[in-house]
């Protein structure tokens, strides 16, 4: 389509830059591609083309040319449709858009449309002259820089993919608690102040508070939301939330950060993707295809207490109105017989003095779910003095076990075996490499013809047995080095709590959610508590016993 020539054209520059399209090196910016180079060239240009007068810039630095939902382009458009500009001039193609379907569009049919005229300067394209041959090569121009944008953005994703699985960080932002290192963007360091905060929160919910009490609290003291905090930072990010005058803690911001594992210093990513380079709409990857690392940059809180906040998220732990911090022992009663929670409930009734007191209780509730469990129930007080006594038992037992453990990793009769384990090794190494050297010489007697094939075969065939038997050996050695070395100091970790406790005076909420999983009440009244960390003390009291067994041999 041809159009008529004006006697004057109100212009408008575009220009747009976009490391995601490879116009920026990373730390630079190409210099044939950058704002001001291509602001420079196309204002040289216009001095040759009186006709125009530019009257607007729209500068869209950093925004892909695959999608065509910029900002400056966007304005572009507008005022063109408002007939404030009449012409378009680009450095090149590339700069107007890298997704030919959508540039042929606005080449070929919008702009003829509009009646705007289009110059790209350096592929010496002008729709006012356009002819046969631009005809042909323009759609070719488009194809290319579309090809040549797909590409990009599959090396991009393979990079992006490397990075991800070496347990580099690859996000725009470092999460709530951590900062990126500034000597190595890729890695993640604990924020002393944030990461405090994230401390705070997990430990008030360990001590009974809601989601919404946690937000109460670090509202009412003044602690800055994770998106305030960004603000005060000087982060530039863009959110849907942004326009709010000034953003609070929630309780839903506060769930987000008790069940992030990023905490443990696992890193989890690759959770979305999009469909390809075009399309821009992210998609949920399966949890099996996630990449996870482990400990991929320093741990704000450890696994255990990670695990148990898991736990309490998933019950029910609401507190009365009239109380601010749940019930040391909510969420964690339940029926031994059918397997439901159950349920704390307070009567009143007048005592023989004629006062108002109150009887709690835990009743089952399972008829109510479709069980055919009856109404059991059990004194609160009851309850809580037999769980007392256990927990605190369990605690004596627990500390008991973690000094036999130092002992066994203070004795000399523990380095003593580590010791002789080593000294094995070391034999088998030097049969590994007298074999090697026995298998070598088979081979050179057998090139020299003192061996036949078939003495040759049979020799090698007992020298890859031997081979083979010394390194599994030794594999199996340094597993047992390995187990005597970190196994002991594996059980310390979670034992840590309970040398924080000692005798308790009270069953506190947070004594009670470290030390129990949960509590077993039966019709017949049995009570059964199953303690956290049960497979770990089982296996610190067997390495105990096998250790005390080893020295006797």
């Amino acid at each position: 389509m041809h159009m008529q020539r004006k006697d004057k054209y109100s212009g408008g520059v575009y220009l747009r830059l976009s490391k995601e399209d490879g116009d920026v090196v990373v730390g630079t910016k190409s210099e044939s591609n950058s704002i001001s180079n291509q602001k420079s060239l196309i204002t040289e240009f216009l001095k040759s083309k009186p006709e125009i007068h530019a009257v607007s810039f729209y500068e869209d630095d950093g925004y892909s040319g695959v999608n065509f939902e910029r900002p400056a382009f966007q304005r572009m458009m507008a005022d063109i449709k408002e007939g404030k500009i009449d012409c378009i001039i680009v450095k090149d193609l590339s700069r107007f858009g890298r997704n030919y379907i959508e540039v042929g569009r606005y080449l070929e049919k919008l702009f003829p449309m509009l009646g705007v005229r289009f110059i790209a300067v350096n592929d010496n394209y002008d729709s006012l002259n356009t002819d046969t041959a631009h005809d042909i090569v323009m759609p070719f121009k488009n194809l290319i820089n579309d090809s040549y944008c797909r590409d990009l953005s599959v090396k991009i994703r393979s990079h992006l993919d490397v990075k991800r699985k070496n347990g580099e960080f690859v996000g725009a932002f470092a999460c709530y608690g951590y900062l990126k290192d500034p000597q190595n963007k890729n890695r993640l360091i604990i924020d002393t102040y944030a990461g405090q905060i994230v401390q705070d929160i997990f430990r008030m919910k360990i001590n009974g508070f809601s989601q919404n009490r946690i937000a109460d609290v670090l509202n009412k003291e003044g602690i800055l939301s994770p998106m305030e905090y960004k603000r005060s930072l000087g982060i530039r990010f863009s959110t849907a939330f942004k326009i709010n005058p000034k953003a609070v803690w929630s309780a839903k911001a506060v769930s987000r950060i008790l069940s992030n594992e990023i905490y443990t210093g696992v890193l989890v990513q690759g959770k979305q993707t999009t469909p390809n380079h075009k399309v821009k709409t992210r998609q949920a990857v399966e949890e099996k295809d996630w990449i996870r690392i482990e400990d991929a940059h320093p741990a704000l809180i450890d696994r255990y207490l990670f695990d148990i906040v898991q736990t309490l998220l998933e019950r029910d732990t609401r507190t009365s109105p009239d109380e601010k911090t749940v019930f040391a022992l909510a969420g964690l009663v339940f029926c031994g017989d059918c397997g439901q929670p159950m349920v704390r409930k307070t009567a009143v009734y007048k005592g023989k003095n004629g006062k108002r007191q109150t009887y709690s209780y835990f009743v089952c509730n399972g008829k109510c779910h479709g069980s055919k469990c009856s109404w059991h129930r059990i004194n609160e007080k009851e309850l809580m003095d037999a769980v007392f006594q256990s927990v605190n038992l369990h605690i004596e037992n627990v500390l008991d076990t973690e000094r036999a453990l130092q002992e066994i990793a203070d004795a000399p009769s523990s380095q003593l075996l580590i010791r002789k384990l080593r000294d094995r090794i070391i034999k088998k190494k030097e049969e590994l490499a007298r074999t090697e050297r026995l298998k070598i010489g088979a081979y050179e007697d057998f090139k020299d013809e003192l061996l036949d094939r078939q003495e040759y075969i049979k020799l090698k065939q007992e020298f890859d047995h031997r081979l083979e038997e010394a390194r599994s050996t030794i594999e199996d050695l340094n597993r047992q080095i390995a187990e005597l070395e970190q196994d002991s100091s594996d059980c310390f970790k979670w034992m840590k709590y309970y040398k924080s406790f000692g005798k308790l005076e009270e069953l506190t909420r947070f004594a009670a959610a470290i030390a129990i999983n949960r509590i077993l009440i039966y019709e017949d009244r049995r009570i059964k508590i199953i303690f956290n960390f049960e497979d770990s003390f089982r296996q610190a009291k067997e390495m105990i016993e096998s250790t005390r067994q080893q020295e006797v041999i």
